[in-house]
């Protein structure tokens, strides 16, 4: 391997291949509040899974409450605490601090805190990075979506509104 600027590249290695990214090769989309950092997307993965970046600032809305039918979503923490939302009840999970999301449960989250939160997700199957790269073409066009943009927009991930 060469040095100077990294880019994506799959590995050969005996009969299957390696990719190995950059910090570089990482996708950057802009959010309606925060930024996605897509890691790894459907793909790279042959959409076995997705891997996305959420970062937070404080009192940003992560997402209002919804439902998944078409995927499960496992969140990793990493940084400052973000206040999950089930049917039950709202919970903050500090940096550390993992949630598990599967096919049906009602959920949002956001960053209720002073200081900017991280986080992890690992969507499975892949698909719903293109969600985030949906909403980034819109706030790059100078759209701030409101909720009702939003959800007709996660209706086509299979993906509802819920409410409490």
């Amino acid at each position: 391997m060469g040095h100077g600027r990294d880019t994506a590249r799959f590995h050969k290695v005996g009969r299957v291949s390696l990719l190995i990214k950059s910090p570089a090769d990482v996708e950057r989309l802009r959010a309606v509040v925060g930024e996605y950092r897509v890691l790894l997307s459907g793909a790279d993965t042959g959409g076995r899974l997705a891997v996305v970046e959420q970062i937070l600032p404080p009192g940003a809305l992560g997402a209002a409450p919804h439902v998944h039918h078409g995927h499960e979503e496992d969140f990793i923490v990493t940084a400052g605490a973000i206040t999950f939302d089930t049917a039950t009840e709202a919970r903050v999970v500090a940096a550390g601090g993992v949630v598990s999301v599967p096919r049906g449960a009602a959920h949002g989250f956001g960053n209720d805190s002073a200081e900017t939160a991280r986080c992890i997700v690992t969507f499975t199957p892949a698909g719903y990075e293109d969600y985030f790269r949906l909403i980034d073409e819109l706030v790059r066009a100078g759209t701030s979506p409101d909720a009702d943009t939003l959800a007709r927009l996660r209706a086509r991930f299979a993906t509802e509104s819920a409410t409490h």
